[in-house]
């Protein structure tokens, strides 16, 4: 696959330096310290959850000779490389690979040194802008183990606006962008963690400065939008504007989709609290007059199940790879997860829902790369080692950045952690500037990709916390 070198950057920050990750841990130790808040605990009474997987649906059946025929050719059909199989799914736009005299958009690997480039898909709105004072240039990022294709049912919204910019990325690792071989690094101490967060991160900013993008809104999900606010913690500054002199911050508007690593855990290297969240395992089997008294709950036994994962957690092994060596299953495999997330897709347009299959076989095929982070930054159950909600709030009110909390009510991700973070974020900034600085939503009838489930409610609730409708 060819690689475009993407467009220089135009310098237009104000000089500063390059923040070290030795600065944000020390910023880091102190808030576990020392910050404190006066979030109100919430009383009212939310409705039980439906699991997204359990929700009634029904899939489609992938059979086992399809899965034999989807095999063969991807594995020596010149019709199914990466970019063939991509452009066939992202041809569902009407704006793609042809303008509808409205939208531009096109494919870019934007060069970011030692041999490696970032894939984007770039959509531009040519129509005349009528509030050049907003900032519609986004950034898009998307979860662990995905890539930029799963926004295909938002693009066409995300772009309707005059003026909008909307690059579309696979993070390095990841999708269609370089794969390169991820270190063998620790993950024991505050500084292995930061240094994993950096993997990603630093090119990300590499890649951004290629791209000239010197105002923007950051929106990431799950591990992406853990990996947003390491990014944002990191290099988020004060710019000046060229052609008026006025500053900002680079990252005008954070927009977190369901994400990982928010909540306090026994696991993190930033205690900050004695009692860390009960397990549902542990509410179901233990006394509730030992829960409410707030006594110390006994671990239940782990199963052999439950230990082997551990193990397999714990020793950075990845699923990837038994999908890479499944041979002819692979495609069965795939579709246990295809036909689930695109049920709807099936049952209106097979051919829609075959693009999208054959996109994800590649991704899931791919080589092993980013995959390999997450046993890192994750402890087992998927709580981060520096949960966020000890990292970002001071930290978000220092910046004045404006952030948003998404998730679906049937997601699986801990929305609570979510409201927690933002009722921690506005009672400080509440306090420094007499106004909230962070929003949270619950998107109806969606999961964990809530932007899929539920495509036209996610647009209007981005829409309203960017002031573009």
């Amino acid at each position: 696959m060819s690689t475009a070198q993407g467009s220089s950057a135009t310098a237009t920050a104000t000089a500063t330096s390059v923040p070290s990750q030795s600065s944000v841990l020390a910023s880091d130790n102190k808030l576990s310290q020392s910050t404190t808040t006066k979030t109100t605990k919430t009383t009212e009474s939310r409705p039980k959850k439906v699991n997204e997987f359990n929700d009634g649906r029904e899939k489609p059946h992938y059979t086992w000779g399809q899965s034999w025929k989807d095999w063969i050719k991807q594995s020596w059909s010149s019709n199914y490389d990466n970019s063939t199989i991509e452009s066939r799914l992202l041809s569902q736009l009407p704006f793609y690979p042809e303008s509808d005299g409205k939208r531009r958009a096109s494919v870019v690997n934007t060069d970011i040194g030692n041999g490696q480039f970032i894939h984007e898909f770039y959509i531009e709105n040519i129509e005349k802008d009528e509030t050049p004072d907003i900032c519609k240039e986004i950034v898009l990022v998307h979860g662990y183990a995905a890539s930029l294709g799963l926004f295909i049912d938002n693009f066409d919204s995300l772009s309707s606006i005059p003026g909008t910019k909307i690059h579309a990325i696979d993070i390095l690792g990841f999708g269609l962008s370089s794969r390169p071989k991820f270190p063998n690094l620790a993950s024991s101490s505050k500084q292995d963690i930061y240094k994993v967060e950096d993997w990603f991160i630093d090119p990300l900013e590499t890649w951004r400065q290629k791209r000239g993008i010197n105002k923007f809104v950051l929106m990431g999900h799950s591990f992406g939008g853990y990996l947003s606010c390491a990014y944002a913690l990191k290099y988020n500054k004060t710019i000046t504007t060229p052609l008026t002199g006025l500053q900002s911050n680079l990252i005008d508007k954070l927009v977190l989709i369901s994400p990982v690593g928010v909540e306090r855990n026994k696991y993190s290297f930033l205690k900050k609290e004695s009692n860390p969240r009960i397990s549902l395992e542990q509410e179901v089997l233990a006394d509730q007059e030992d829960i409410v008294e707030g006594k110390p709950l006994e671990e239940p036994p782990k199963t052999r199940t439950r230990q082997l994962f551990d193990y397999m957690w714990e020793k950075n092994y990845s699923p990837f790879s038994i999908i890479r060596n499944s041979g002819p299953v692979k495609s069965k495999l795939i579709s246990r997860w295809t036909t689930h997330r695109f049920a709807h897709v099936y049952y209106h347009d097979q051919q829609s829902f075959q693009n999208m299959h054959d996109y994800i076989y590649r991704i899931f095929n791919g080589k092993g790369s980013g995959e390999y982070a997450i046993t890192r930054v994750l402890a087992v159950g998927a709580l981060a080692k520096l949960p966020l909600i000890d990292r970002c709030p001071k930290r978000f009110v220092d910046m004045k950045l404006p952030t948003l909390w998404i998730y679906g009510d049937k997601d699986w991700m801990n929305d609570e952690a979510g409201l927690e973070m933002t009722n921690e974020i506005n009672d400080l900034s509440i306090d420094e500037y007499s106004k909230k600085l962070a929003s949270f939503k619950i998107i109806k009838n969606a999961g964990h990709h809530l932007y899929l489930d539920n495509p036209p409610d996610f647009a209007r609730v981005i829409f309203k916390f960017l002031n573009l409708k």
